[in-house]
């Protein structure tokens, strides 16, 4: 399916321009979706024909999951309509966040789907009923796997060009669709070999993909409305691109909100004190400028002066990275500061910990401890974030 994912791809997006795009994503998803549901009404009806004409209840499931992809497909449809929709007085960050909700709408679907064929399944294996098996209901088996498949690659294929985590779920949806099909192939052929309960224990295994496959998309769709961390790629492509705007130092705290494909991106630039307030401005604009040009992304930016220059500096440094090392935390500290007139007054600056560190009173008591001795009478405050 590669071939018709680069002509979607061709089809809605200009050459040169980025398919992550608002403009360009809306048209390839929804244009997916519809394949997708034609695709997947044409197969629901023919296997739930076969399913009842072969009397078999792990082809039944199988169509009934057929049918949950085709409202799955729909509610992606829906989602990037909606997402497609310009930002408005009620929603001013977008409407990008329904391709999310639409996921997990998709995963209750596929969810409630698999808790009735469990249901199913279980009575039909107290029951003994009589099977047919034949070579039509076999060939479209074996042509229902070949198709989920190519839809699951192109979704999948898609899904990755214009980073949409709905199209993921969806081809991860198609994937277990194909997999129940494998299933109920099994089950013909333990049918066919004198074992007709096997039909109701591929049900069973049917059932689990579906209820599987939605847990799977809840959890991407829950943890992206929830928010997680930003992959650290993106973190140091951002850095590296503010990095480039002289005058800028260091770079810390960059905070990533995403909104379907919109980004919103805030940071901290350390640059050195002593610069006017209009030149430090000057600086925080074109970094913004740079990484939203860049990364197609509103970028807010906040300025913290930093001492940079001074006898004392590399001595002081030296003091701070070695603690660090000594409670794990590597070599990273931002925003050193120090506060001067004959002597050194204050010192401060802020370590970056992990979220589970629990050793901060004994790092900020030896680290100051040993700050103290090397320049008495200073103040020494240190913040972590």
């Amino acid at each position: 399916m590669t071939f018709l994912a680069d002509y979607i791809i061709r089809k809605h997006v200009p050459v040169g321009q980025n398919p992550e795009l608002p403009a360009f994503r809306g048209n390839v998803g929804i244009t997916q979706g519809w394949i997708s549901i034609f695709t997947n009404l044409l197969l629901f009806v023919v296997k739930l024909f076969f399913g009842f004409i072969s009397n078999s209840i792990a082809l039944i499931a199988d169509a009934f999951h057929t049918l949950a992809d085709m409202a799955s497909s729909a509610v992606v449809v829906f989602g990037f309509k909606m997402s497609s929709k310009p930002a408005d007085r009620e929603h001013p960050f977008g409407h990008g966040r329904a391709e999310t909700i639409a996921a997990l709408t998709v995963s209750i679907l596929i969810g409630f789907t698999g808790i009735e064929f469990i249901k199913s399944s279980i009575a039909r294996f107290m029951e003994d009923i009589m099977i047919n098996v034949n070579w039509a209901v076999i060939a479209v088996i074996i042509l229902t796997i070949f198709l989920k498949e190519g839809l699951a690659r192109l979704s999948l294929s898609l899904g990755d060009t214009i980073n949409s985590d709905i199209l993921k779920a969806d081809a991860l949806h198609h994937r277990s669709d194909m997999y129940s099909s494998v299933l109920v192939l099994a089950a013909f052929g333990g049918v066919w070999l004198g074992f007709p309960k096997l039909d109701a224990i591929m049900g069973l295994g049917v059932a689990a993909m579906m209820i599987h496959s939605a847990y799977e998309i809840a959890r991407s769709a829950i943890d992206d409305l929830l928010g997680k961390p930003v992959d650290k790629n993106t973190i140091s492509n951002i850095k590296s691109i503010a990095m480039r705007v002289e005058n800028v130092s260091n770079v810390h705290d960059i905070v990533v909100h995403s909104y379907g494909a919109h980004k919103f991106i805030s940071l901290h630039l350390e640059i050195a004190e002593g610069k006017s307030p209009e030149s430090m401005h000057d600086i925080a604009d074109r970094v913004e400028k740079l990484i939203s040009d860049e990364l197609e992304a509103d970028v807010v930016t906040h300025v913290d002066p930093v001492t940079v220059e001074g006898k004392e500096i590399s001595s002081i440094k030296n003091i701070i990275r070695r603690n660090l090392e000594l409670f794990g935390l590597g070599n990273s500290f931002q925003d050193l500061r120090i506060v001067k007139n004959h002597q050194i007054e204050s010192i401060l600056f802020q370590v970056p910990v992990p979220v589970e560190f629990n050793q901060k009173d004994e790092f900020k008591e030896k680290c100051s401890l040993e700050l103290i001795q090397k320049y008495p009478n200073s103040e020494i405050m240190i913040e972590f974030k």
